[in-house]
């Protein structure tokens, strides 16, 4: 007859007899690494083996020149959540708007695990742990703290550097005696730029900061540019947030004018874009403009 196989709780003992208490932990059906900080495959025997052989198991006994006891004390709910120095590198990071993909820096890894003693995480590893739990916070921390007061909404578009359409939802409360608390509440990329998608961008945020429901009479006010689509996709609102106000940018009803005044003098207009047409990627004609009136600025140069 084959050999029966032994139990779970049975098997793991075994590894922790065979390998010692110091460097293994079992609850019940699982197998953890106290040294990596991880869960370890413990079907095979072998499979533990090459754990142990692992770089990053070898670097963390060097690393980690801790009692028995010690280490008990810091793995003693690690079953029960998650990594928090884990959870707080992630948070920190997000916050300083370091990216995440900088950990994978060998010299900056190198840094952080010399002065906090400890196994310095993968970015995957914060992506695909970390990152939604943190982001659930913070919506559930905006959630507080508009409870019961009423918000602004902000909706700006713009294009990233791989010419994708991206559009930011901002809120903010409006109080009496101050100018009241800002967040960004999402961030969404479009298919098209156009007043449908904006309308469907906006509901949905409201349903991210109100998911049992909606408030529609908590929003008061909504601010835009005052771009043609825009303009559409305020209307289109109204129709659900009965007391909405929408507010243009004054900045952008000023760039409309600015316009207006610049097609009423045409020759004015085409003077000035041939002297900047003139100066426009010439280094030599800018050194000699230089040279002789120094006191002359460039004509200025648009802003990306």
């Amino acid at each position: 007859m084959p050999r029966p196989k032994p139990k779970t709780y049975d098997r793991l003992n075994n590894f922790i007899k065979e390998f010692g208490e110091t460097i293994f932990l079992a609850d019940n059906s699982v197998l953890f690494c106290k040294i990596c900080d991880i869960k370890v495959s413990a079907e095979k025997r072998f499979t533990v083996i090459q754990h142990i052989k692992t770089a990053k198991h070898i670097q963390g006994l060097n690393r980690l020149q801790l009692k028995p006891t010690k280490i008990q004390q810091l793995v003693s709910t690690s079953f029960s959540k998650k990594n928090d120095f884990n959870r707080d590198l992630c948070k920190a990071m997000l916050s300083a708007n370091i990216p995440l993909y900088k950990l994978e820096n060998k010299h900056f890894r190198e840094f952080l695990e010399l002065y906090t003693k400890k196994e310095i995480p993968r970015e995957a590893t914060l992506r695909k742990g970390y990152v939604d739990d943190l982001f659930l916070e913070t919506i559930e921390k905006i959630k507080n703290c508009v409870d019961g007061k009423k918000i602004w909404v902000l909706i700006d578009e713009t294009t990233d550097a791989e010419g994708r359409f991206i559009a930011n939802v901002i809120i903010g409360t409006l109080t009496v005696d101050d100018p009241g608390s800002i967040f960004w509440l999402n961030s969404e990329k479009l298919e098209k730029s156009n007043h449908s998608t904006i309308f469907k961008l906006f509901d949905q945020s409201m349903n991210l900061l109100w998911p049992q429901g909606v408030k529609y009479n908590e929003v008061l006010l909504f601010v835009t540019d005052a771009a043609p689509y825009m303009i559409k996709a305020g209307k289109a609102i109204k129709n659900l947030y009965t007391k909405i106000i929408h507010v243009t940018c004054l900045a952008h009803g000023l760039h409309h004018v600015a316009e207006e005044i610049r097609n009423q003098y045409k020759n004015v207009n085409q003077l000035v874009f041939n002297v900047k047409k003139t100066f426009l990627k010439a280094p030599s004609l800018i050194q000699t403009l230089k040279s002789v009136t120094s006191d002359i600025p460039l004509p200025p140069q648009p802003i990306f």
